[in-house]
């Protein structure tokens, strides 16, 4: 695979002109490669025209490396016989940043849910112990914003199905699957091609690393079965049961590592705490000392028995699952742009909801799985579920109570990511409340 310092003179197409889009860029830039871009987005265009060669024409023309944007679907493109002929130049920003890096630590982190969580607390483990750490890919910085040169550096890198799907090369130290439920269905067909993406995280982990395969939502043993037809070098691969023996006292964790979802996670950081050799007492510290990430969970506001929470990033139902067990007496708004495939189930949690508030354009087909279990009305935008939500609160004076945004849907039909949607849950509550 080809290093950022052999792409002097090599001619180069970067189609997706997003944050990653341009990282590359600015190192192809840098390392004298021959450089054109194509974005879909004319605004996206009109951004870096003047900077750099922007080709219309960009499928008639001869690359010797096409350097793809993880969120662009080649097999859905209307170029897409372009993106077919020229399959095997196909690269992605990881493809050069892990083939430019020599002998530095990486750690790879994908999963359905969780996977940012987990970076960043391996991140503060590693930064705790005064280790030379950076934090990237899917996590928000470009892998190839990252000091790759940096001899002493360790590499985070969380990594979504979409990058794990076009890229070649991922070499790394420690690679982490957490749990894998549907989603992306919509672009990787079916659940086992979903499932496949994600193990691919392991394809490049050194015999020397630890890999870490996390089971506990594996229900119809569909990850185990594809896990076990792979060649992987699984003496290194740790499987995690759902029973796994690890106990740590409450009062030692961190509010925003509580609850069994995080179970997992923990022991996981304990043992690459391990690998890295990082003491115990350093570990501790870091786990009661955690932050948590916005829109995860997020406790914005307590007044008298009412706490207010944004968890804007739970994108479909197993990842507001994970909030539904955290609480009690629930007045949950929900709704958005559902993923594919995606059923909400809320049998087990139904005593502890007591109201539902739907949000969206998708209001009838969020109905249509709860309206027979729960007590839910339709409010289109998160204003008037907050506020339908404070009023049905009123009557419950003296209970502890939860008004939960957690939408288990996309954003995109009323916003342009889920941190646009959770901030205006918090300015929302802010006023209101």
């Amino acid at each position: 695979m080809l290093s950022l310092e052999q792409c002097s003179q090599k001619k180069f197409l970067v189609f997706g002109l997003g944050i990653s889009g341009n990282a590359t860029l600015s190192q192809l830039k840098k390392n004298k490669a021959i450089v054109e871009c194509w974005d879909d987005s004319p605004q996206l265009r009109r951004k870096i025209q003047k900077k750099y060669k922007v080709n219309k024409n960009w499928f008639t023309s001869d690359y010797d490396f096409i350097v793809i944007s993880p969120g662009v679907n080649i097999y859905l493109h209307s170029k897409k016989l372009f993106f077919l002929k020229n399959k095997s130049k196909i690269i992605t920003d990881l493809d050069l940043f892990l083939s430019s890096i020599e002998g530095q630590k990486v750690v790879m982190v994908t999963g359905t849910n969780g996977k940012s969580t987990m970076c960043k607390l391996i991140y503060d483990l590693l930064k705790d112990s005064k280790k030379k750490v950076y934090i990237g890919g899917n996590y928000g910085n470009p892998v190839l914003n990252l000091p790759y040169k940096n001899k002493a550096a360790i590499f985070v890198l969380e990594l979504s199905s979409y990058q794990l799907d076009y890229s070649s090369r991922l070499h790394s130290d420690v690679s982490i699957l957490l749990n894998v439920s549907p989603d992306h269905i919509e672009r990787h067909k079916n659940f086992n091609n979903y499932i496949s993406a994600k193990l691919k995280i392991f394809n490049g982990l050194s015999k020397e690393g630890a890999g870490f395969l996390d089971l506990s939502t594996d229900v119809q043993s569909k990850i185990f079965n594809l896990f076990k037809s792979q060649k992987y070098s699984k003496n290194s691969i740790q499987l995690i049961k759902k029973k796994i023996n690890f106990k740590l006292k409450t009062n030692s964790i961190s509010p925003n590592l509580r609850g069994a979802h995080y179970k997992n996670f923990l022991y996981i950081a304990l043992k690459i705490s391990k690998l890295f050799k990082i003491s115990n007492k350093s570990y501790l510290r870091t786990i009661k000392n955690f932050k948590g990430l916005p829109h995860r969970q997020e406790i914005v506001k307590i007044k008298n028995n009412l706490t207010f929470i944004n968890d804007s990033k739970a994108t479909n139902f197993s990842s507001t699952l994970v909030a539904l067990k955290n609480y009690k007496n629930i007045h949950w708004i929900l709704g958005g742009l559902p993923k594919a495939k995606d059923k909400i189930n809320i049998s087990t949690f139904k005593r502890d909801i007591l109201k539902t508030y739907i949000i969206g354009k998708s209001t009838k087909l969020f109905l249509k799985q709860i309206k027979n279990t729960l007590k839910c009305s339709i409010n289109f935008s998160i204003k008037n579920a907050l506020l339908s939500a404070l009023n049905e609160a009123k009557k419950y004076p003296t209970l502890k109570q939860v008004i939960l945004l957690s939408p288990a849907a996309a954003s995109f039909d009323q916003y342009k990511n889920f941190e646009h949607r959770g901030t205006d849950f918090i300015n929302l509550v802010k006023r209101y409340s």
